[in-house]
Parts: C-alpha cells; structure tokens; sequence
C-alpha cells in the first residue's frame, strides 16, 4: 500500500472522528397550532383609540332577542271580524309585530324577517343601515318602476309616519311598499306581496294589514 494512499485514509478517519465528537445542534420544535391558537399568537393590539372619534354606529344598537309572546290578532275579512291566535314577535332588527303562526311562517335572516304563507304571499321587513328613508323610498321608485305620487301614511300601533309605494299588478301579484324611518340612518322597509287570484288571496291580505297595524318600533 503506498504512503500517499496511507495519508488520505488517515486525514479522512480524523475528520470523521472530529465529526462523530462534535455537538449536535437541534432547531427548536415548532409546536402545532389550531387555527384559533394561531390567531390569538399572532393578534398585535391595536393602539387606543380617541372615544370622540371613533363613535359607535347607534343604528346598529337593536334589542336583545326576546321569545315570542302569544298576542291576539283581530282582522277584517268581508266585513266580519275574526281573532288569530298570534305571537309578537320581537326582531332584533329593532321592531316587533303580531303574526298569525297558524298561516305564516317566520323566517330571519341578518337584516330582517319574513312571515310566509305561500310563494308571493308573504309580509317582510328589512332594516336598511346608512340610508334615510327618503333616500330607501327613491331608490325604489327608480328600481321598480313606481310612479311618484309622494304618498304619506300613517301605519303601526303608534300611528308612525311612512312612505307607502305601490307596484302595478304584475303577473298577477299585487306589491306594496311602507317606507318607516327607524333612527338617523338607518330606515324599516315593510313589503307586503300576495296572488290576487289566489284561492286565500282575501285572507291573506287582510292579516297582512292587520299584522302591519301591530308594528311597533321598539
């Protein structure tokens, strides 16, 4: 065996031994995070904020939801007057109203509530943020085509001052509109929809109107 080959076998068994001797180095476990841990570890404060300035949005500041409560609903229908076992409803949109349940169903969704009898029978209200109802009210007349009369009416338990809107029969279904205003910018659209060939077309409207008469802005 030559000398030169004996020189490389030792310079490499040296390095292995410096190798083999040395201090291993272990990278710091990175622990796993859940989705929610992750966030809470990365949330920087955010600096405080001037309370004159940053103002909170009232027209948002709605009551708590409340259960149904049973409230009779009295109605006109061909002149004779009938009572519905009804339940006020108190929206978290910032109004309660009496509904017969026996002929409509409530359904909600974030910004309003609607009472359903049928496909195109129905009563709803919606609560519009950042908008008056003057605005809400022209904007609709533009939408559906309505021709401006300036309608005014009184509508509620409390007699409230609304903008009423009424869409030309089309196909059959009669729409009106009641345009409330609810605070500062904030406005109560009531939509009122039936088939007025419908076999309960005459039912249907007259609870629509009577549930109308029990809105009360809360």
């Amino acid at each position: 065996m030559s000398r030169r080959y004996i020189s490389c076998l030792c310079l490499a068994m040296g390095l292995l031994l410096c190798a083999c001797t040395a201090s291993p180095t272990t990278p710091t476990p990175q622990p796993s995070l859940s989705s929610s841990q992750t966030l809470v570890d990365t949330y920087t404060e955010s600096p405080e904020i001037d309370p004159a300035i940053n103002t909170p949005d009232v027209s948002r500041d709605v009551p708590a939801y409340q259960p149904d409560v049973e409230t009779p609903l009295s109605y006109q229908l061909h002149g004779v007057t009938h009572t519905a076992a009804g339940l006020r409803h108190y929206s978290v949109q910032g109004y309660s109203m009496v509904y017969d349940p026996a002929t409509f169903t409530r359904q909600g969704w974030e910004d309003g509530d609607a009472y359903m009898a049928e496909p195109n029978n129905y009563l709803s209200v919606s609560r519009i943020n950042g908008m008056d109802a003057a605005t809400v009210r022209q904007g609709l007349i533009l939408q559906e085509k309505i021709p401006d009369l300036g309608q005014q009416v009184s509508v509620g338990s409390q007699g409230y001052t609304a903008h009423t809107l009424v869409v030309s029969p089309q196909d059959g279904i009669f729409r009106q509109f009641w345009v409330l205003e609810l605070a500062e910018h904030s406005t109560l659209l009531v939509e009122q929809s039936y088939v007025m060939d419908a076999a309960d077309a005459d039912l249907y409207q007259a609870l629509q109107l009577a549930m109308l008469d029990t809105l009360t802005i809360e």
